[in-house]
């Protein structure tokens, strides 16, 4: 299952462009993507605004940070009075009030610097990862089409040139990670010695996997798993693997400490957890997700269904209770969504399949409305756009269940910490399980979709270079070695 059969593979092998080919192919790949970037953010007009005006609460934090340095910021969640400084975890705001201070504060400007440095990036890392598999033919012709398919497919462009919600940063950057981690795995299975870039790109994935966290707060496992796994798949020094974590928990005991200081009491996630595990776990979501936009719990008194049904909802931004301060607000609703699932076990249940089958197997956009109403629901897709980005979330889900498949087995085979069929299912199911718990939308599965990919590929790859060169297995790697 992991190889051509000989029959076709030769065939393959002339079809399949040269090194450099291969990096004109690629590169070729990433201009139009970056020319459809700039384009799609030329055309929309929500791009004019101040990014002070930003959704889903991050302009007032980017306000504080731009105009006094201060993480504190009222009035962050709808419909509630009270400061705070854990609202929104803190890396995105202070990544875009420190640009706004380079490029203005215009959101078209910041998504134009956005979509150049991330394309950029993206691009390298591909161009880096193309070279380290010049052995294999095949798979250079397979990354091509994979990376045309991935990077100009109509979701990844909506997706990335926004700057309202992280999944914008994360499309890009968990590529980037993965493709990054790829090479070094791919080297040195092939028992090429890392240069010193390779060591610098080695640093990067784990201090990527140590920030992630501060990017998101439901990132937390992810980026846990994105430090270890080079630690197991890869032969590193024993300094590396004693200071790994040191970033990490550097940024942890600083984010106790932002709490500590405004609070008195220390906390380390975002207090927007609360309302957003609620959000995922009560009655009237229940009801309308994934048909309708859960924020409408917040601002809505009712919503007609598709089929005609009425559903009463809480309307919270007129029936908040007086809250002393986020944290408060934060447990008043983390508290509703446990009791929630302990009044209702079997709802919760049913509730917990039907968002599972909405991460993994629906393939129309989530919410599929945002409004209460369907008579007044905004037409901002076209009929087109609309059944692109199906067929490229089915064609993407299909390879999410060819690699599930492929890793199976091959873990079934090779039950090993240093098998990236095991790190395949490690990385998914950290990324994927808040959602579950929580609730999915469009913008989180698109993410998973495009690295679930890559992740397959690499699988594949490393199978083939196992069948060529068989490393060592981990446990025989000595300090020499590393």
């Amino acid at each position: 299952m992991y190889k051509l059969s000989e029959s076709i593979k030769p065939t393959l092998d002339r079809f399949s462009p040269g090194s450099t080919l291969t990096a004109g192919l690629l590169t070729g790949i990433f201009f139009l993507s970056l020319l459809a970037k700039l384009f799609l953010i030329f055309i929309d007009t929500s791009s004019d605004r101040s990014i002070l005006q930003m959704e889903y609460g991050f302009g007032p934090v980017i306000t504080s940070l731009y105009e006094r340095g201060s993480l504190e910021a009222c009035g962050v969640p709808v419909g509630l009075k009270f400061c705070a400084v854990a609202t929104r975890m803190p890396l995105l705001p202070l990544m875009y009030a420190t640009l706004a201070k380079v490029i203005g504060l215009q959101q078209s400007h910041l998504a134009i610097a956005k979509t150049l440095l991330f394309t950029s990036l993206l691009w390298m890392s591909v161009i880096y990862f193309s070279r380290s598999i010049g052995r294999y033919p095949v798979y250079r012709l397979a990354l091509v089409a994979l990376s045309a398919l991935l990077f100009l497919g109509p979701q990844y462009l909506k997706h990335t040139i926004s700057i309202q919600y992280e999944e914008s940063l994360l499309i890009d950057l968990l590529p980037i990670y993965f493709l990054l981690l790829g090479t070094l795995i791919v080297k040195q299975r092939s028992e090429l010695p890392l240069s010193t870039l390779d060591y610098w790109i080695l640093a990067f994935l784990l201090l990527f996997g140590s920030t992630l966290y501060f990017l998101k707060a439901s990132m937390l496992f992810l980026g846990i798993i994105f430090i270890l796994a080079p630690l197991f798949l890869l032969k590193v020094p024993v300094w590396i693997r004693l200071t790994a974590f040191l970033p990490f928990l550097l940024g942890i005991i600083w984010w106790g400490g932002v709490n500590y200081k405004y609070h008195g009491t220390v906390r380390l996630g975002s207090s927007y957890n609360g309302e957003n595990f609620y959000r995922g776990q009560n009655a009237y979501s229940y009801k309308i997700y994934p048909e309708i936009h859960l924020d409408r719990l917040i601002d809505s008194s009712d919503a007609i269904m598709n089929n005609g049904e009425k559903i009463t909802l809480p309307n919270w931004q007129i029936h908040f209770p007086p809250f002393n301060g986020e944290w408060e607000w934060h447990d008043y609703f983390k508290q509703l969504g446990e009791q929630w699932i302990k009044d209702h076990p079997f709802d919760a249940l049913a509730f917990t399949f039907r968002k599972a089958y909405v991460f993994f197997l629906e393939p129309r956009k989530v919410p599929f409305r945002q409004s209460t109403n369907p008579s007044t629901e905004p037409h901002d897709y076209n009929e087109a756009s609309l059944i692109a980005g199906v067929l490229w979330i089915t064609l993407l889900r299909v390879l999410f269940f060819i690699g599930a498949i492929v890793a199976i087995r091959d873990l079934w085979k090779h039950r090993r910490f240093d098998n990236f069929a095991l790190w395949y299912f490690l990385f998914i199911g950290a990324y994927s399980a808040p959602y579950i718990v929580g609730f999915g939308y469009q913008r989180h599965i698109s993410p998973m979709l495009i690295f679930s990919s890559i992740l397959l590929f690499i699988l594949m790859l490393t199978k083939e270079v196992h069948g060529n060169i068989k490393p060592k297995p981990l446990s025989t790697f000595t300090n020499k070695d590393a």
